[in-house]
């Protein structure tokens, strides 16, 4: 993939270029539109997975019959009432692991980060570190 040729201020410099496998990639983590947390989000929720769940039985709980949602990111809107809107934090955390879709090494920098420098966190998470649900894809040669 080329990046776009118009200038960026910075002598048209960018900090990374687009590989070949990033289209592959970024079908993997959005499955078509289907719903996701950002892995950087998920870090963050995963300290306190039971107050996550204790919100959506919440939503429930009050009848919120909502028929789309509006993400900050990525497509919108979608079209998920509270069910699929559920099912979005039943992927990442409903087998008590803290796994996006992803492949491993997608997140491989926040992990690290995790592991590393973030490690004096307060709130470690039950559910370990972050790690790709479909494990390495070896999209980077």
């Amino acid at each position: 993939l080329k990046q776009p040729g118009f200038p960026l201020g910075w002598g048209g410099w960018l900090p990374f270029e687009w590989r070949d496998t990033e289209l592959k990639d970024f079908e993997q983590f959005s499955q078509g539109g289907r719903p996701n947390i950002l892995p950087i989000i998920q870090i963050i929720l995963a300290r306190d997975p039971a107050a996550v769940f204790a919100w959506l039985d919440r939503m429930s709980a009050k009848g919120w019959d909502f028929q789309s949602v509006v993400p900050a990111h990525l497509d919108a809107p979608l079209d998920i009432g509270l069910k699929e809107f559920a099912a979005t934090f039943d992927f990442a955390f409903g087998d008590k692991k803290n796994e996006v879709r992803s492949c491993d090494e997608d997140v491989e920098f926040l992990r690290k980060a995790e592991e590393g420098a973030l490690n004096f966190s307060v709130y470690k998470t039950p559910y370990g570190t972050l790690s790709g649900k479909t494990g390495p894809c070896q999209l980077r040669a």
